[in-house]
């Protein structure tokens, strides 16, 4: 994160960690272990950064799960360990059951007749990085005798062409396996039901950089245990003709052991021959810090989706002796920042064995994070929800477009997240998820459903703490037969009539009325959905505003709005621009409703006593990829959503450029009031966020009730479709394309796999995932890992 530090006299302890401008971000028309301690445990006072100085970015000891392996020079997929999980085809429920005892051996267990996986092909994989030095290494660790072929790449001829073995055993008789790969046959296999490791090549022509998908196709299934099951599956590797036929891996052990006794350090041992793949994008002027000891020698290269299609060899980063008293290295990183990059670090030997023990491998990033001296204590709380508000719109109003006095002035003076999303496109699933810290397929409010019964939420925690409790809506939806009422013991909810406005204006009015009778302290939550079709501001806000022809009227915008979205209507540029002005309008009346509680606070003397926050639940879809209104994708324009929060004492004026979720926002709150954190939340505290200037890599996610979902990694955004194959998912680089026009999947490369690898693990454990112990799937906490026994 880059903060921009606005108000000197409101800083607190806070202003050594802000500095510089946030960058503008464009928005174009989301075995057992033993017990290891959690990031953030439930506690009276929720724990944040308490250090004047902090250096590591990244612990890749913790990220072992997400790294590949590499064994004598061939990737190892090992379906019998639990980290083969990331290269599973991404879906809510996976046909493989891994590590699974079968016959003596580990493997993983195909329920149903196929399966999909997405393999990795960069490194040394890659068709122009294929190096006299790949056969070199393996002949050193002796799973080969070398490769002409190889040799004869580096002259400048054809690269060494590539070849897969896979081990496996049938579960079902008479059984036989279509082998495709790019969804080109490669192989049509007969197989017994005894182990088998079988080998075939696979064609230059087939094999893109980057993630290529494999899919295994059976015959047939048989019962086993209540479960119609195909096949075991122990490895599956790839790697150059000459090394795949000249047999497995010689150790055959796995690639490298855990010490975890220390459940506050971990020691991690590379085998000979061994290596690790990690893909990160390391930041600006970072460092990778080492120390390990042992036999043999170490070697750390790095590359990039350039290098592999332009064939450029990789940096080598450190090439050193190991030794067995141990020794400490940095290396320099700053040439990759911010660039996706391969790491592969490896143990090298000629002749005697290697191992190289790992106490500490991790990316470093010096920077200055304040001493955390908040005084917590128990403060109003004003939630103001908006639904349908785009950030683009409210918070950065286009030139020659009307003014939000209130949302400017609010803005100076509170933290704002710029790129905040929502937890889908619809209002009563953003309700839940924000109100219960739960994902939509756990809170189970999809759409016209409710709450789970077991689901806690912030009016309940903060009622049993004595807040007076009191919402007010003019979204008739939000009610206690869908349970998110819950610890609510005031609710208003304004219907439309006549002589009954539910504007913004009226909404809050009626809130603040209430809960001003009230004593202290007091948590209002007021919802108000005017910049929803129909879109229909007060004529004095709309202007001399001109209606083009075929344009609706604006009590008519909804109608409009569902033409477009169904083909019957192509909007003109015209006709759009006057709909989103009359969009702007709406969201006028809401900059009014902002204006109100902070004049009713400011004149009780209780302003800046209060915790203030303005949230959108939702966007709205003005033709960017041809919809129109909301519920209906997961692309920028319907997920991103304004998320401020003025807490003058608490937290410095700034802004928050990391990517974060509303999952967040009720622990964040809670911390910073002080209370206990309810153990069924499933989002931890942005605090740290909001100190660290630089904060580690985040996985935020959304969703819809079909089981589509978005997942963003920075600027690396992956659209999962409801359906299984390639044709349903879309990768998106936000950096170079914030309108999301030009599907990247094909040329994913590195970050492609960093967004794949953190939703697997999401993905695998979404009902017992929390922040608060396991991190994101996008930096795991070192807790995940144990948990998993990894």
């Amino acid at each position: 994160m880059r903060r921009t530090a606005r108000t000197a006299a409101l800083l607190v302890a806070l202003a050594a960690g802000c500095s510089g401008d946030a960058p503008e971000l464009p928005f174009d028309v989301a075995p057992e272990a033993p017990e290891a301690p959690t990031r953030l445990a439930a506690a009276p006072v929720a724990p944040v950064s308490r250090i004047e100085a902090a250096d590591v970015w990244l612990d890749l000891l913790a990220q072992r799960p997400s790294a590949g392996s590499v064994q004598s020079g061939r990737l190892v997929i090992d379906l019998g360990l639990p980290h083969a999980s990331k290269y599973l085809e991404l879906a809510a429920h996976s046909p493989w059951h891994l590590a699974e005892e079968i016959d003596g051996y580990r493997a993983g267990v195909l329920v149903g007749r196929g399966a999909s996986l997405d393999v990795p092909l960069d490194g040394a994989l890659a068709a122009a990085m294929r190096r006299p030095e790949a056969a070199e290494g393996e002949a050193e660790d002796g799973a080969g005798k070398g490769d002409a072929s190889a040799s004869a790449a580096g002259k400048g001829e054809e690269p060494p062409p590539l070849a897969m073995a896979l081990t496996l055993k049938a579960l079902a008789p008479d059984q036989a396996v279509t082998v495709l790969w790019q969804e080109q046959v490669l192989a049509n296999l007969t197989l017994g039901t005894t182990w088998e490791r079988r080998t075939f090549s696979l064609p230059e022509k087939l094999a893109k950089v980057g993630d290529n998908r494999l899919r295994l196709h059976f015959r047939r299934t048989s019962e086993r245990a209540g479960e119609a099951v195909a096949a075991a599956v122990r490895t599956i590797e790839i790697g150059t003709h000459a090394s795949i036929v000249s047999g497995p891996p010689l150790s055959g052990a796995p690639p490298y052991t855990v010490d975890s006794r220390d459940l506050q350090r971990v020691a991690l041992t590379l085998g000979s021959g061994a290596g690790l793949v990690y893909y990160v994008q390391p930041p600006r002027r970072s460092r990778l810090r080492i120390d390990v000891r042992g036999r043999g020698s170490l070697e750390i290269v790095a590359s990039t989706d350039d290098d592999h299609r332009a064939g450029r060899a990789p940096t080598v980063l450190l090439q050193e002796p190991l030794k067995a008293a141990g020794e400490r290295h940095e290396v320099d990183l700053s040439g990759f920042g911010g660039v996706p990059l391969r790491l592969e670090v490896r143990a090298r030997s000629r002749g005697e064995e290697a191992n190289a023990t790992f106490h500490a491998l991790e990316i470093i990033s010096q920077r200055a994070i304040p001493v955390d001296r908040r005084r917590r204590e128990l403060r109003d709380v004003y939630v103001l929800g908006v639904e349908g508000a785009r950030p683009d719109d409210l918070m950065s109003p286009p030139p020659g477009g009307p003014r939000y006095p209130s949302i400017e002035r609010f803005a100076s003076e509170a933290l704002v997240f710029d790129r905040a999303y929502a937890s889908g496109p619809w209002a009563i699933t953003g309700h839940a998820t924000w109100l219960s810290s739960v994902i939509p397929p756990v809170h189970k409010t999809i759409k016209g459903t409710y709450v789970a019964d077991t689901q806690v939420l912030l009016a309940e925690v903060l009622d049993r703490a004595g807040y007076a409790t009191l919402s007010s809506t003019a979204d008739t939806d939000f009610e206690g037969a869908r349970g998110l009422t819950q610890g609510f013991d005031e609710r208003i909810a304004l219907d439309r009539g006549p002589s009954t406005p539910n504007d913004a204006n009226a909404v809050v009015a009626a809130a603040l009325r209430a809960i001003g009778e009230r004593s202290k302290p007091r948590f209002t939550y007021a919802i108000v959905n005017d910049p929803q079709a129909p879109y229909e501001p007060p004529r004095e806000l709309q202007g001399e505003l001109p209606r083009p022809d075929g344009a609706p009227l604006p009590h008519l915008t909804h109608l409009w709005l569902g033409k477009v979205r169904t083909g019957k209507v192509e909007p003109s540029k015209a006709e759009l621009a006057y709909v989103r002005r009359l969009y702007r309008g709406e969201l006028q009346v809401v900059d009014q409703a902002l204006g109100q509680i902070v004049e009713v606070l400011e004149g009780r003397g209780a302003l800046d006593e209060a915790i203030i926050v303005l949230v959108g639940l939702h966007g709205e879809e003005f033709f960017e990829h041809g919809g129109a209104g909301h519920g209906f994708s997961l692309y920028e324009e319907s997920l991103r959503v304004p998320l401020a929060i003025r807490a003058p004492e608490l937290l410095a004026p700034g802004r928050v450029a990391t990517p974060v979720d509303l999952l967040d926002l009720s622990p964040t709150l809670i911390d910073l009031l002080g209370l206990p954190f309810p153990s069924e939340w499933q989002g931890e505290s942005l605090v740290p966020v909001i100190d660290d200037p630089q904060p580690p890599p985040r996985l935020v996610t959304a969703y819809m009730g079909d089981g589509s979902r978005a997942a963003i990694v920075g600027d690396s955004k992956l659209l999962l479709g409801s359906g299984r194959g390639l044709d349903s998912q879309r990768f998106f680089d936000l950096r170079r394309d914030p309108g999301e026009q030009v599907d990247r999947l094909s040329e994913g490369g590195i970050a492609l796999r960093m967004v794949r690898t953190a939703v697997a693990w999401e993905l695998a454990e979404e009902g017992r995932w929390k922040r608060a112990r396991w991190g994101t799937g996008a930096d795991l906490a070192p807790a995940f890992a144990l948990d998993h026994g990894m």
